[in-house]
């Protein structure tokens, strides 16, 4: 039986439970319904990551959009370690089509078709194989910063224009789809919708959000009404309300552990640019020098001296500290025992050390956000207008429908994913994944799992898993 994963982005289980008489395409998968535990953090980058490969963070090797060397740099599908089950399934003749999945720029070649997701550098190639991009000329592509930071404006002055825009891309990735679905052979199909994670971040508590759902409920329907297969829904984590935010590298500077380059003259640009953001079109952004401009406020070049800092939060995505190691317990001590009306609402958790480095990642109380940006302010305030509303939660959800799937009605991890996806298609299991098979199928069957090495396998093992794929058609 083929496969098929479909992606909404930041899927909180409140809305879902709350509105699913108002969803028929999730109301057919609510008998198989339950919460999916996201990675530390609790960000798109690591979690879809995770989704896709079956193992944490600390093997796949994703933790944020953002990394460090020698300065702060976006990551790449080339920094994923560990293969995804389009990898794994190109080794043995299966065909996948992938579309918008977060993190696959540049886009792999495959057995199939990948249409690469956020972290895509506008005006590049983003599908392979290229030839593919002729069926895509109407394809909207959104993009990191850029695409965010306009519509992160609209949403305070304009929420319908944000909207009209998500609607645009919700039903560009179904078109998409259905499209390659239909001119291709194929066994496994994947697509992420991120219009939900964006509304919830922008309008939180709005009407929009709950239309915005609706907008992909219906557009999931036009998908699961033309296609046979097993059809697993998943988020890669939840959301929440803000109602604070904690401005680290405030906190640090004050501390002496962030290194200035300069005070406020980007703030001073910052804020000229939000003013110019609302009068200009959302691709005055994609402009040469705007782009730039833009990437250096995000990557923090002008505001932080990284070779005299001795500790600094890399990104809001990742809630991350980058800090020399000698000064490790200095920095969790702090962080931990920092507290709002009485109470802590952080705990450091290191992720990984080397090269006299920790990467240590903070988990946060429900309705606290990080912010990255050093303003010289407070290291507390309430969200202000151009502000995210909602943050990231660490359960997001599970949904699965099929001729073979029963009802269930308990968790999982972002882990397991993969390894359901592939025991579904009567596949054996790489034995490095850490998470398992979601116990969700009618026929009780027990796993099989292979020594199946990183973008490939030892010849007897190749022989055996081809010898196991004939026999699904």
């Amino acid at each position: 039986m083929r496969g098929i994963v479909i992606g909404i982005d930041g899927a909180e289980p409140k809305f879902i439970e709350k509105w699913i008489d108002e969803l028929p395409t999730l109301q057919q998968f609510y008998s198989c319904y339950g919460k999916l535990a996201s990675t530390l953090p609790p960000s798109s980058a690591p979690a879809w990551t995770s989704i896709v490969t079956g193992v944490t963070p600390e093997k796949h090797g994703i933790y944020d959009f953002f990394y460090f060397d020698n300065g702060v740099k976006v990551v790449s599908s080339r920094h994923r370690r560990m293969p995804a089950i389009w990898n794994l399934l190109s080794d043995i003749g299966k065909r996948s089509i992938v579309i918008n999945v977060p993190v696959t720029y540049p886009p792999e070649r495959v057995n199939g078709v990948i249409i690469s997701g956020l972290l895509t550098p506008p005006n590049e190639n983003f599908v392979e194989p290229k030839e593919i991009k002729k069926m895509l000329a109407d394809y909207k592509m959104e993009h990191l910063i850029v695409d965010d930071l306009p519509i992160r404006m609209a949403a305070y002055y304009n929420p319908e224009k944000v909207k009209k825009i998500l609607y645009e891309w919700i039903e560009s990735r179904t078109k998409a789809a259905i499209k390659l679905m239909k001119n291709f052979d194929w066994d496994f199909g994947m697509i992420v919708y991120r219009a939900t994670d964006l509304v919830q971040h922008f309008l939180w508590d709005k009407e929009e959000v709950f239309e915005v759902y609706k907008k992909v409920d219906e557009e999931i329907g036009k998908i699961t009404e033309k296609f046979r297969a097993n059809y697993f829904i998943v988020s890669d984590h939840g959301f929440y309300g803000i109602k604070k935010n904690i401005f680290l590298n405030n906190l640090l500077y004050e501390k002496g552990y962030v290194v200035a380059n300069k005070k406020p003259s980007s703030l001073i640009i910052g804020k000229m640019l939000t003013r110019l953001l609302y009068h200009m079109p959302k691709n005055f952004t994609h402009l040469p020098f705007m782009r730039k401009l833009l990437f250096s406020i995000a990557f923090k070049e002008k505001m932080i001296d990284f070779e005299k800092s001795a500790a600094f939060c890399l990104s809001s995505s990742s809630r991350a500290i980058i800090c020399k190691k000698e000064i490790k317990e200095d920095i969790i001590g702090l962080i931990n025992s920092f507290e709002d009306d009485g109470k802590m609402i952080m705990k450091l958790h290191e992720m990984y050390g080397k090269d006299g480095i920790s990467y240590l990642v903070a988990e946060l109380k429900e309705g606290y956000a990080i912010m990255d940006l050093l303003n010289f302010g407070k290291v507390l305030e309430k969200p202000g207008k151009f502000h995210f509303k909602g943050e990231h939660s660490k359960y997001g959800i599970f949904m699965a429908y099929g001729k073979e799937i029963k009802e269930w009605d308990r968790n999982a991890s972002v882990m397991d994913v993969m390894p359901t996806v592939l025991h579904s298609m009567n596949l054996p299991l790489p034995s490095y994944t850490d998470g398992n098979v979601i116990d969700i199928f009618k026929k009780k069957k027990k796993p099989k799992k292979v020594e199946w090495q990183k973008f490939g396998f030892s010849k007897r093992e190749k022989e055996m898993i081809r010898a196991l794929a004939k026999l699904v058609k």
